[in-house]
C-alpha cells in the first residue's frame, strides 16, 4: 500500500513536470504557430482559472451586482434622453433584448419593466439639480467599475476627477450612437431586401447563414473590447481587447441555455415565485460581471503574457533581492547583446531567470530609469542597451539602481543620527569602488 501510494506521488509530480515544462518553455516565440498558440491559450487559461481560485474576481463581481443595481437606471435615463434627442428612442429596446438574452423567455417581461420604468422618469422634465444628481450617480458607478478593470490591469492610479468627468460622459454620449449604429447594421444584415440580394446572387445563398451567425458575435465583441480599451486607465491593445471580447461573447452566449435551463426552470418551480423575477436579475447581473471581469482578464494576459506565469500580486522581497536580481537583468541583457543574441522580452527573461514577473517589473523599470536598457518598438517589446556596455561597471550598475528616484524624495533631516548612516553608507561605496570597481560582466 505504501509502495503504491509512493507510486501515484511520483506519477503526479512527473504529470505536474510536464505540465509546467509544456507551459512556461522558453522561446515560445520560435515554436510554429499552431503549438505556439496551443501554448499561450493554455497559459491564459491556467491564469484565469487561478483568478477564480483566488476570489477576487468573484468578490469584486458581487461589489458590483449592488452598483449596478443603484446606477443603472440613472444610466438609462441619461442613455434614453440621448437616444430621444436623436429620434432613435425605439433602439434601446433591441440592445437591451440582446444584452438580457441569458435570461431566455423572461429577458421579454424583464426589458419590458426596464423600459416602463424609463418611460416613466420623463426625461424632459428633469430639472438641473435632479440632473447633477443622476450625474453623480452615474459617474460613481463608472469610477467603482473602472476599480474593478484597474486591479485586473495592475493599475494603481485612477483616473482624475476632471477625466473622469470628461472621459465618462463622452461613453455614456457616444455609447448610444454605437449602439444604434450596430443595431441598424444588424437590423439591414436581417432585413428581406438584403437576403433577396444575396439570394440572386451566385453563391449568395450560401452567405446568408453565416452573415446573421457571424455578425452578432461580430459586433457584441467589439462592444467588449470598446469596453475593456476604455475602462481601465491603461493603454490595453485593441488586439488583446478584442480576443477577449470574443471569449466574452462566446461564454455570453452559452450562458443563455444554461441560465435559462438552471434558473430559470427553478425559479419558476420554486415556491418563491412571486421574486422569481428579482431573483434572476441578480444572478444574471453577478454573472455578467463575472464573465465580463474574466474577459477582460483574458485581454491582459494576452497582452503581457509574463503576467501568466505568476499572477498580478507584489510579493514582499529584501533589498538584497532587488539588488540581486536588477544585476541579473542587466548582466542578461549585456551578454546578449554582446554575442550578438536576439534581445528578449519580458516573458522570455522571467522564464530564462526561472523568476516572479512582480520582481522583474521594477527591475526593468529602474534599468530603464538609470537608464541602461530601453525596450524596443517590437511586439511584444524587447529590451537592449541604450548606451555602450563594454566598459560598464558592475559597481556603476549598482550605485545607479541605488540612486533612482532618490532627487523625487529629497527631505531635509541632517540629524546626528542620520549623519552616522551617510557617511557609513558613503565609506561603503568608497570601498565597493575602490575593491570591486574593474569587475565587468563579461
Amino acid at each position: 500500500m505504501v509502495s503504491q501510494l509512493q507510486q501515484f506521488k511520483e506519477k503526479t509530480k512527473q504529470l505536474q513536470n510536464s505540465a509546467k515544462g509544456f507551459l512556461w518553455q522558453p522561446n515560445v516565440s520560435s515554436l510554429p504557430f499552431w503549438r505556439r498558440s496551443c501554448v499561450r491559450c493554455s497559459q491564459i487559461t491556467v491564469a484565469v482559472i487561478r483568478d477564480l481560485l483566488q476570489g477576487q474576481l468573484s468578490l469584486r463581481a458581487m461589489s458590483l451586482v449592488f452598483t449596478t443595481l443603484i446606477g443603472f437606471f440613472p444610466l438609462l435615463a441619461l442613455t434614453f434622453s440621448i437616444l430621444k434627442s436623436l429620434g432613435v428612442h425605439n433602439a434601446m429596446e433591441p440592445t437591451l433584448l440582446t444584452l438580457l438574452e441569458p435570461l431566455g423567455e423572461r429577458r421579454t417581461e424583464v426589458t419590458a419593466q426596464i423600459l416602463s420604468y424609463v418611460d416613466a422618469m420623463q426625461v424632459e422634465l428633469i430639472g438641473i439639480t435632479s440632473v447633477a444628481l443622476l450625474l453623480t450617480i452615474v459617474l460613481d458607478m463608472m469610477r467603482k467599475i473602472e476599480l474593478s478593470f484597474n486591479y485586473i490591469w495592475t493599475v494603481k492610479q485612477a483616473r482624475s476627477w476632471a477625466s473622469r468627468v470628461s472621459e465618462y460622459l463622452f461613453a455614456v454620449i457616444v455609447s448610444p450612437l454605437l449602439l444604434f449604429i450596430s443595431i441598424s447594421i444588424t437590423s439591414s444584415v436581417n432585413t428581406n431586401y438584403f437576403q433577396s440580394f444575396l439570394e440572386g446572387l451566385t453563391y449568395g445563398g450560401l452567405v446568408i447563414q453565416p452573415v446573421a451567425f457571424i455578425a452578432p458575435i461580430l459586433l457584441m465583441s467589439l462592444a467588449f473590447a470598446f469596453i475593456y480599451s476604455f475602462l481601465p486607465n491603461t493603454k490595453v491593445q485593441f488586439g488583446s481587447a478584442f480576443i477577449g471580447g470574443f471569449v466574452t461573447t462566446i461564454i455570453w452566449k452559452l450562458m443563455g441555455s444554461l441560465f435559462q435551463e438552471v434558473f430559470i426552470t427553478s425559479a419558476r418551480e420554486s415556491i418563491y415565485l412571486a421574486f422569481a423575477t428579482a431573483i434572476v436579475v441578480l444572478f444574471f447581473t453577478y454573472f455578467g460581471w463575472l464573465v465580463a471581469l474574466v474577459g477582460s482578464s483574458i485581454a491582459f494576459y494576452h497582452q503581457y503574457p509574463a503576467k501568466a506565469r505568476n499572477g498580478r500580486e507584489e510579493n514582499a522581497i529584501s533589498l538584497l533581492q532587488q539588488e540581486e536580481f536588477s544585476l541579473a537583468v542587466a548582466a542578461l541583457v549585456i551578454r546578449r547583446f554582446q554575442n550578438g543574441e536576439a534581445p528578449l522580452s519580458e516573458y522570455e527573461i522571467s522564464l530564462t531567470l526561472d523568476s516572479n514577473s512582480a520582481l522583474l517589473e521594477p527591475a526593468l523599470n529602474n534599468l530603464e530609469a538609470i537608464p541602461l536598457i530601453t525596450s524596443t518598438s517590437d511586439n511584444p517589446p524587447r529590451f537592449v542597451p541604450t548606451k555602450a556596455v563594454d566598459d560598464c561597471s558592475i559597481v556603476e550598475i549598482w550605485q545607479a539602481l541605488r540612486r533612482v528616484n532618490s532627487e523625487s524624495h529629497s527631505y531635509s533631516n541632517d540629524s546626528e543620527d542620520m549623519q552616522k548612516v551617510k557617511r557609513f553608507l558613503s565609506l561603503l561605496d568608497s570601498s565597493v569602488e575602490s575593491a570591486l570597481g574593474n569587475e565587468k560582466f563579461h
